[in-house]
């Protein structure tokens, strides 16, 4: 999170990112305040740096560079097998089955048969 030369805990086993199924977030409401609570900001340092609830999704648009990427490896032979032999030796030693199907979910998203290749490599590994 903050590097190798952060001394402190660096908030221990939380999850690295929000949207984590191995450890869920878990988001606490105000009790007990009314809607005319007070408040120590001032509009600017509201309009600055209030904390405000975000959403994001995933959309084609960001797959397009991934794709692109993919595209320039198929100018090469060999060079597609090698980043799917490299990969699948990462994904396989992912223990959550869950999350591999996510993993190759998001690399069919850049190409069908590229999340396809993935699998196939990727289980074969784990048998």
């Amino acid at each position: 999170r903050d590097g190798f030369m952060n001394f402190t805990d660096n908030y221990g086993d939380d999850p690295n990112y929000v949207g984590s199924s191995l450890r869920p977030t878990t988001f606490k409401t105000s009790s007990g305040v009314g809607t005319n609570r007070l408040s120590t900001l001032t509009e600017h340092e509201k309009w600055v740096g209030e904390v405000s609830s975000f959403a994001s999704e995933m959309t084609s648009k960001d797959f397009e560079q991934a794709t692109g990427l993919w595209k320039v490896l198929g100018r090469d032979a060999g060079h597609r097998d090698r980043f799917i032999s490299n990969l699948s030796h990462n994904v396989a030693k992912v223990t959550s089955s869950d999350l591999r199907l996510k993993v190759y979910d998001l690399f069919s998203r850049v190409d069908k048969q590229l999340g396809d290749r993935l699998r196939s490599a990727t289980e074969a590994l784990r048998t």
